[in-house]
């Protein structure tokens, strides 16, 4: 069944916008960190590698999904948004806030304050939106596999943001919890239940609407709830303690992350546009999101490996997350300005199309920007030289706020040409 995609009931414009543009901001605040950061072997729990990794999650991938979720539940799921100003309020403002608390208490070895500090304006800021999504659904016609996802990705943000916040109580002293267990699981639900969850979800509607790709023949379990099922049951066994059993789960895991990755890329390759960047962008995603499964398989018998799982999180994070992120951004960013001008009444021979707002060639650049970004990150992994990827970082997120300036300008342009409303 396909999504709702009633375009009358979307958001105002400007609540999915500010998050979309806030993201590309944390990008260029993680390029001035790396730059700052010690040269060395890269280690997994080493508090600067944390910051960059919660400013990756938090400010940059957090963002442009609640962005997107804002859009998808009004649009494809039929729950409407009431209470914008609200929304902007309790969950955008304290997420940039609480995300500058969270990376400046690892920054500072990990300083109790400024870590209880993020989490308590975490939480509202995240469960704020996993609450009033699940409460929309709960109540809303829809019953597609994208708002199914979509649930599902919610629960898991709701259970990311526990585990999350039980973490640092744990550090402050204030709780007495396995902190090894909330850790597995606060990983477990966030890479593999809310961002994967919420990129399946996303890209059921966005891939055959733009990119024109055939519909998916829907079994009686789709692969999102396999993939939540097994999730659980491997939360599950890792709070229980059964290491035979966690490691068992987590293969369970990914593999029926392939089996939904395989499902996509089947679908790219028998796109009608296959000359669209989106197209490619998607594709690469895809990749390194099976790179990094590997390194995960692997890490299940060597677990006292290094490297494997600060190169797992680098491809699930940087490469899935950020390259699907980037590969909606030429497509989610100009249809936002252009829903926007189509609603408030501009005549549809003064209406650009999509394209125009964002050319095919300036999306191109900007996934070859992130190509490179990758390259420059494996490098920092493999010899612990920041400054290149530093480097990369700013050019990444300053031509991606680049592009969002420009779409926004021609926005404005188009905004002059509205019919004036006359009084009767």
């Amino acid at each position: 069944m396909s999504a709702w995609l009633d375009y009358e009931q979307a958001p105002p414009w400007w609540l999915p916008l500010s998050h979309m543009v806030t993201a590309p901001c944390w990008l260029l605040l993680g390029a001035g960190l790396l730059a700052a950061l010690p040269a060395g072997q890269v280690q997994r729990f080493q508090p600067e590698v944390l910051a960059l990794t919660h400013l990756l999650t938090l400010g940059v991938l957090g963002n442009v999904m609640l962005g997107a979720l804002w859009q998808l539940l009004a649009v494809a799921a039929a729950v409407p948004i009431r209470g914008p100003r609200w929304l902007l309020l309790s969950s955008y403002l304290p997420l940039q806030a609480g995300c500058a608390a969270l990376v400046t208490g690892f920054w500072q070895g990990l300083s109790p304050g400024w870590l209880q500090a993020g989490a308590a304006m975490l939480l509202p800021a995240l469960l704020s939106p996993a609450l009033y999504g699940l409460h929309g659904l709960w109540r809303s016609p829809a019953r597609d596999a994208t708002s199914q996802g979509m649930r599902l990705a919610l629960l898991s943000l709701l259970l990311t943001a526990v585990f999350g916040a039980s973490m640092v109580l744990v550090l402050s002293g204030r709780l007495a919890l396995p902190l090894p267990r909330l850790l597995d699981n606060h990983i477990l639900w966030a890479a593999g239940g809310w961002l994967s969850l919420l990129v399946l979800a996303v890209a059921r509607t966005v891939i055959p609407l733009f990119l024109i790709t055939p519909a998916g023949q829907e079994k009686q379990v789709s692969p999102e709830r396999l993939l939540a099922g097994l999730i659980g049951l491997a939360s599950v066994s890792m709070l229980l303690g059964l290491d035979s059993l966690s490691v068992a789960m987590v293969l369970a895991v990914c593999l029926s992350l392939c089996w939904a990755v395989l499902r996509l890329l089947h679908g790219l390759l028998h796109s009608k546009r296959p000359s669209d960047p989106s197209r490619r962008g998607w594709q690469s995603a895809c990749l390194w999101l099976l790179v990094a499964i590997g390194g995960i398989v692997t890490l299940q018998w060597r677990p006292a490996d290094n490297i494997l799982p600060v190169l797992s999180g680098w491809c699930v994070l940087a490469g899935f997350g950020l390259g699907a992120v980037l590969s909606m951004q030429g497509k989610i960013l100009p249809f936002l300005v252009w829903l926007q001008l189509k609603l408030a009444g501009l005549p549809r021979r003064q209406l650009p199309a999509t394209h125009d707002f964002l050319a095919e060639a300036s999306h191109a650049r900007l996934l070859q920007l992130h190509a490179l970004w990758m390259l420059c990150g494996l490098a920092w992994l493999a010899w612990g030289k920041s400054i290149p990827l530093a480097m990369a970082t700013l050019l990444l997120g300053a031509y991606w706020l680049w592009l969002a300036a420009r779409v926004l300008l021609r926005h404005q342009r188009c905004l002059r040409q509205l019919p004036v409303q006359t009084g009767s």
